[in-house]
């Protein structure tokens, strides 16, 4: 299967399983997109905090971000750092939760923070279920609605979250400003390097690594036959309840 229908069944597989089990949490959505991502492609490795017993004990209660995802291609990898939000209703004090905890933003800020400090790009990961009328900021088309997951910035959900809106902001107008995930690997400006900064207005500066200068254990994820193998989980990430490689080397 190529990347983008690979990807495309992916969404559509996540927005299935929240059909089928209507009070699923965002960290159960996370759990089962990166499980059926590993089935659906071999490109895609990844490690969950909760297969290391030492490191579920110290870190994982204090946890504060769903995924550390690195896009790898030949020359530059990408990294990216998602908090998951699970957006059902057409109207649900989306002001309030992007305002997390106590109209205090901390969980944004520090999503923010986190990210600035390790030079990753940050984005809320939306979970949806109800896409229907909203329209993607990749070509304007309405998004398919059993998309299932989509990216937010979380610049965009600052601004959201700063607004009045109050009861007034809708989740269309939320995943107006969204692309579905499946976008990155489906959209020919990801293959010139163009598509976080024209879809996003990201600042890539920094961010990008060069492919042969990968941290420790992003490579060895990377070169990994059994991720599960590994030891220890890596330090660095003590703040990360899981992190995903995925090898795009291939598709340059």
């Amino acid at each position: 299967m190529d990347i983008c229908k690979a990807n495309i069944a992916l969404g559509q597989e996540v927005h299935d399983f929240m059909v089928n089990v209507p009070d699923v949490n965002e960290e159960s959505v996370t759990d089962f997109l990166i499980w059926r991502w590993r089935q659906l492609d071999s490109r895609f490795k990844y490690l969950s905090a909760k297969t290391f017993t030492k490191h579920q004990e110290h870190h994982l209660t204090g946890a504060d971000f769903e995924l550390e995802l690195w896009l790898v291609g030949r020359k530059k990898a990408i990294p990216l750092l998602f908090q998951a939000k699970k957006f059902i209703k057409s109207f649900d004090s989306y002001v309030r939760k992007f305002n997390y905890p106590s109209n205090s933003q901390s969980q944004l800020a520090t999503l923010q923070n986190y990210a600035a400090s390790r030079s990753l790009l940050p984005f809320y990961a939306i979970y949806s279920t109800n896409a229907g009328g909203a329209k993607a900021l990749c070509g304007g088309r309405r998004l398919q609605r059993n998309a299932g997951v989509f990216m937010l910035p979380a610049s965009d959900a600052k601004a959201f979250g700063d607004t009045k809106f109050g009861k007034r902001l809708g989740l269309q107008t939320i995943l107006n400003k969204s692309n579905p995930f499946h976008c990155i690997f489906c959209c020919p400006l990801t293959r010139s390097g163009k598509y976080f900064s024209h879809y996003f207005d990201t600042e890539l500066d920094g961010v990008v690594r060069d492919s042969e200068e990968l941290p420790p254990y992003v490579q060895a994820l990377l070169h990994s036959e059994n991720p599960s193998d590994r030891e220890s989980w890596p330090e660095e990430c003590s703040r990360i309840k899981a992190i995903g490689v995925y090898d795009l080397r291939e598709e340059e």
